[in-house]
């Protein structure tokens, strides 16, 4: 079986994802993301594709960028212009860092086939270079506009399989794996152990039994209003909340075929995303107001409730107005000295209420009476269901 890492990071999210398209081939939808990080990825190979120590100047490096700039996926001309000029001042970022240190690599979009057990894992690591110490160190770019928690830069297998590519090719272990994020300009150094090679090779043998296996289920996850087979899920074909995010981001698209009342539904969706989402925004910062103001009237509540205690004060003024202040009680009966009084005298039953947490656990009691379960379950009228609203974390649920 022949996989890339690209591969088993989309079998990870969404095995049905993989599906369609290593699989099933379906073509996928132009992306201005993969344009603009292939436009960067191929300026920078440029610059260090020489055979002497001496770089280019910055201008032929941005004419370059020009040459190689990929237009896919964009909105309109503007968008373009938008992104073309992002790559400009990456790039010149870029250039101011490292031309005083300019030196051949080792390899620039090195390709790789390794075989594991079975597995050819295949891929192109952007670069490998030559450390003073006399040590290899793995550099891949990355173009995303922040930087990832840490927690999957730690467990994302790109590192690990590049470590083992390194190794094979040049018969080496590499002293450092990094990823050097252009846009934030930083560079996060890692090395990988035997045991994260270990760790590596049994995910990938995993992914690679599990498509053998074709368990091609889909996966519910953060990524969803950008796959390219959005309107093919079973899990969101129904949901256009998510449908109306993928038109927004361009996963959602008329052909020049189709009527227009197929692009007014488009049209449709993308308003509704925009609406919808800053709903969602609204309603998380307004949650965030309400607790942080919930926090500091509870703080206000114990100043002056002490205030009150230590002074014997049932009122207290302040410049606004005035607040009163009473004491409230709450009574609890002794539930066996209760019914001692008031069963004798037929009143118990009046005052019983019904528990629902105790008939939960009665009914959940594997060691209760399966008649008397049945007999709880004829008494049930209704049954309510109730929705509340609360805050993701996408990284836990990732």
């Amino acid at each position: 079986m022949r996989l890339s890492y690209s591969a088993i990071s989309t079998y990870q999210k969404c095995p049905l994802s993989y599906k369609f398209m290593y699989v099933d081939k379906l073509p996928t939808k132009p992306s201005h993301y993969l344009s603009f990080g292939s436009s960067i990825h191929s300026a920078l190979e440029f610059f260090y594709n020489v055979e002497k120590p001496e770089p280019c100047s910055l201008e032929r490096l941005l004419e370059e960028l020009d040459n190689v700039w990929l237009n896919d996926g964009y909105e309109d001309e503007a968008h373009e212009r938008q992104y073309k000029e992002k790559g400009r001042v990456i790039l010149t970022q870029f250039y101011h860092d490292n031309v005083l240190r300019f030196a051949v690599p080792v390899a620039v979009e090195k390709r790789f086939s390794l075989d594991i057990d079975g597995v050819t894992l295949s891929g192109v690591i952007d670069r490998i270079d030559r450390l003073s110490s006399g040590g290899i160190e793995i550099i891949d770019y990355k173009t995303n506009d922040k930087l990832p928690p840490k927690t999957k830069m730690n467990t994302d297998l790109q590192l690990p399989i590049y470590h083992m590519a390194v190794e094979e090719l040049y018969g080496t272990a590499p002293q450092k794996v990094t990823f050097y994020f252009l846009v934030p300009n930083q560079k996060i150094s890692v090395r990988k152990t035997k045991n994260d090679v270990a760790k590596t090779k049994d995910t990938i043998f995993k992914v690679a039994n599990d498509i053998k296996a074709q368990k091609f289920d889909p996966f519910k996850n953060p990524l969803c209003p950008w796959c390219d087979f959005i309107e093919l899920c079973p899990l969101h074909k129904d949901d256009p909340a998510i449908l109306a995010r993928a038109a927004a981001n361009g996963k959602i698209s008329a052909g020049k075929n189709q009527q227009a009342a197929t692009i007014t539904t488009i049209q449709e969706l993308k308003q509704s995303a925009t609406e919808i989402e800053k709903a969602v925004d609204e309603y998380l910062d307004l949650t965030q107001t309400i607790s942080t103001a919930r926090l500091r009237l509870n703080e206000l509540q114990s100043t002056i409730h002490d205030y009150c205690e230590a002074h014997g004060l049932a009122s207290i003024s302040g410049t606004r107005g005035k607040l009163g202040r009473k004491a409230r009680k709450t009574t609890h009966y002794n539930i066996d000295k209760l019914r001692e009084l008031l069963e004798p005298r037929g009143l118990w039953e009046k005052v019983l209420d019904v528990n629902g947490r105790l008939l939960k656990e009665l009914l959940d009691d594997k060691a209760s009476q399966g008649e008397l379960r049945k007999i709880i379950e004829t008494a049930k009228e209704v049954e309510e269901i109730s929705y509340v609203l609360y805050v993701k974390d996408e990284l836990t649920e990732q």
